[in-house]
């Protein structure tokens, strides 16, 4: 039973070792290829058009939206004194007699 628990203790400490090794590995990987890419040169100017042509094309879209929303409140007040005349119409001649 000693024997079992003791093999079991050094196959615990070798893995353990093992994955201590992996790490240490892991970790320099990881610095050296975040000094890679500190050190490469990332593009700035193409980050800049790509962003300043998005917002152009949000404003213009926004901007369409804006004339499309005036319009249709322009029809749509247009259209409801329309029918407030029409239905004054229908008043006074309900109350003058004609119909």
């Amino acid at each position: 039973m000693l024997a079992t628990i003791g093999e079991i203790e050094s196959e615990a400490e070798k893995l353990l070792e093992e994955t201590r090794v992996r790490a240490g590995q892991v970790l320099h990987d990881a610095g050296k290829k975040a000094g890679e890419i500190l050190s490469s040169e990332f593009p700035v100017d193409e980050s800049r058009i790509e962003r300043d042509k998005i917002i152009n094309e949000a404003v213009k879209e926004a901007d369409n939206q804006i004339e499309n929303s005036k319009k249709e409140s322009l029809q749509l007040k247009a259209d409801a004194l329309a029918k407030a005349d029409e239905t004054v119409k229908l008043i006074v001649n309900h109350i003058r007699g004609v119909y």
